[in-house]
């Protein structure tokens, strides 16, 4: 199974509806596949409105993921912060962890070399994924413990998961 067929399950399985999401290099493949299923794919602009969309789709009683990179996720920590943090609604994000070894592109560094820590100092459950482990089950488990908890749960995926699964 490839990983983007594995966030595809999980997120079938955790009833995930609402897709917020940026085009990415790396990401192309699942969003390619999310549209070709039953989702709700919502091209933002910019990721701070992804947390508007996954919001909305909270306070209408569906559930919602955000997909983007760690330097777009950056751009979302006001509304976070303000917003979803303290009003408790959840989404599951699924992120490229841009800014680690072998990055090519300077300026995914300052944003993705401390990312897991920004997370936690906001509050934002956060965990590495793991290519070594079940990727659907790591995904599944994440948006069950955001959509239990009422809290957000990032994923940071290394960008070259389907090289390494």
């Amino acid at each position: 199974m490839d990983w983007h067929d594995a966030v595809v399950d999980a997120f079938n399985e955790r009833d995930v509806e609402v897709v917020a999401y940026l085009p990415d290099s790396v990401l192309a493949p699942l969003i390619e596949r999310l549209e070709e299923e039953s989702f709700d794919t919502v091209l933002v602009s910019r990721e701070e409105e992804a947390i508007g969309v996954l919001a909305g789709a909270w306070f209408g009683g569906r559930r919602g993921a955000l997909v983007c990179q760690t330097s777009g996720l950056a751009n979302t920590f006001n509304a976070m912060g303000s917003f979803t943090v303290p009003w408790g609604i959840p989404f599951v994000g699924l992120v490229t962890h841009r800014g680690g070894l072998g990055e090519h592109n300077r300026a995914q560094i300052p944003a993705g070399y401390g990312m897991p820590d920004l997370l936690g100092a906001l509050g934002v459950r956060n965990r590495q994924l793991d290519s070594a482990l079940d990727v659907k089950s790591q995904i599944s488990r994440a948006a069950e413990t955001a959509f239990a908890t009422e809290d957000a749960f990032v994923l940071l995926m290394d960008p070259k998961l389907g090289e390494l699964a």
